[in-house]
């Protein structure tokens, strides 16, 4: 019987390494829903600053930050932590899944013959 823990360890790396890509691959669509959220028809966070800004504050044109409009402060603290907790989160999940796998034994076989 062969040992196959090398070839466990290396699928373990490339699913590890798929797996991050793909998380890294959905950042962007991440990121720009929760600058959707940002804007200042929505939550009203202050710093948001649209890229696309070219008039007058919270218009089609323009959906910066606007002072004179409410914003809801612990939504938008949620919003700017959700991006780095998503990441370590799952970083640290797929780290713990990794290690679990490598510390894993295998199941003893069964040894027959010799009696008491």
């Amino acid at each position: 019987m062969r040992n196959k823990k090398g070839q466990a360890v290396m699928i373990g790396i490339m699913v590890l390494v798929m797996a991050v890509l793909i998380f890294i691959a959905t950042l962007p669509a991440l990121s720009s829903m929760f600058n959707t959220a940002r804007q200042c028809d929505n939550l009203n966070c202050g710093g948001y600053i649209d890229p696309d800004a070219s008039a007058a504050s919270c218009t089609s044109s323009n959906r910066s930050y606007d002072a004179s409009l409410q914003e809801d402060t612990l939504s938008c603290t949620v919003l700017d932590l959700g991006i780095p907790y998503l990441i370590l989160g799952v970083l640290v999940a797929l780290i713990g899944k990794f290690i679990h796998g490598r510390m894993i034994e295998p199941e003893p076989q069964p040894m027959y013959g010799g009696g008491y």
